[in-house]
């Protein structure tokens, strides 16, 4: 029997059919169709509405069977702002494949949002990407710093003695607390925060001539993603200068396994100030390396495009690794600042590394 098949923008009275095509789509991954999480993630975000949530879905009868989920962002371009979507989450089940389905929900949600972007996009789903002509952007730049390797390494963290005798072997090559609490001048300091507020914004105005293309970072963006996400603890240090806001890091560490020490943990975002600008990436990079040492991560991790905070990581001991996510563009303007990957300010935090990773609480 054929069935008839839709291709539309979701309704939120079509929420229990997409959990429900969910649940199986992501048997292992049940965070994606946990309705907190999904709520968070796609009815609270700063620029959607009930009546207008980023997320398009194939539709067999009444059953949900694919689907096309995206974060909207405001997008600065050269000089002026334009609205986006990050695509985060494109799959259809697995009996509708090769029928064009995924085409047809790219080109649906394209009516909508002629810029699209996208990072760590499974092989299936770039494919279909480039068959609708998508820019390959490469990938955003992963780079780690090992801190306790015995905490890091699956087979070694299981057995305690093992752990701490390879965390002892690498104590000469792990900084120092001492040197990372050194400061270039006495007039910075960092501190931990818990709100997100006006602050951020002016920095977020001041600083962001440095790139032609970032994803704007007001703090409504910051606080849902940082402070409101179900399940999660990120640490935000705040860096100031004579009492003004002059840069800021977001880490997430990861839930201990097999002890009480957590495998990794991450750089999730930053932002810094143009004036002295390699002082400012230093002191936030020791704030970041001083508090995974004090919760003894076994590494630091990150995702970055940023020649000025590239450098920096290499020069704290960081090590660039192959694989890292790739990056893809659609847009119908403004070809020639979104088509460059020199022209871009990413971070992990614009990834859906950041959101997909499991609780740490």
């Amino acid at each position: 029997m054929q069935h008839e098949v839709q291709i539309k923008q979701f309704e939120l009275k079509e929420q229990e059919a997409l959990l429900a095509f969910l649940r199986i789509a992501y048997a292992d991954e049940p965070r994606k169709s946990d309705a907190d999480y999904w709520k968070w993630h796609f009815c609270d975000a700063p620029l959607a509405a009930p009546d207008n949530i980023p997320l398009w879905v194939v539709k067999s009868d009444n059953e949900i069977v694919g689907q096309l989920a995206a974060i909207p962002v405001e997008l600065k371009v050269n000089t002026t702002i334009t609205h986006a979507i990050w695509v985060l989450d494109f799959v259809v089940r697995q009996d509708y494949r090769r029928q064009g389905l995924g085409k047809r929900l790219v080109l649906a949600a394209r009516e909508s949002y002629p810029t699209m972007l996208t990072l760590g996009i499974n092989e299936q789903s770039t494919a279909v990407f480039q068959s609708l002509k998508w820019k390959a952007l490469g990938g955003v730049h992963r780079y780690q710093r090992l801190l306790f390797p015995g905490n890091a390494i699956r087979e070694t963290a299981k057995i305690g003695s093992v752990r701490k005798a390879v965390n002892l072997f690498y104590a000469p090559l792990r900084p120092r607390i001492s040197t990372l609490t050194k400061t270039q001048s006495a007039q910075r300091e960092i501190k931990e925060i818990t709100e997100i507020d006006s602050s951020f914004d002016d920095l977020w105005q001041r600083v962001s001539s440095q790139w032609n293309c970032a994803v704007v970072r007001n703090p409504q963006y910051l606080e849902w993603q940082f402070m409101k996400q179900p399940g999660k603890k990120f640490n935000v240090l705040a860096l100031y200068e004579r009492g003004e806001l002059i840069g800021y890091i977001v880490l997430f560490i990861r839930k201990p396994e097999h002890s009480n020490e957590p495998p990794k943990a991450s750089i999730a975002d930053l932002l810094y100030s143009s004036n002295n600008s390699v002082e400012v990436i230093d002191e936030l990079l020791r704030a970041a390396l001083r508090l995974a040492i004090e919760r003894r991560a076994g590494s630091l991790v990150t995702d970055v495009l940023d020649p000025k905070v590239e450098e920096r990581l290499k020069k704290f001991g960081f090590w660039r690794i192959k694989k890292s996510p790739q990056f893809m563009a659609s847009a119908v303007e403004n070809q020639e600042f979104i088509y460059q990957q020199s022209n871009w300010f990413l971070t992990r935090g614009d990834s859906d590394v950041s959101i997909f990773e499991q609780s740490n609480l």
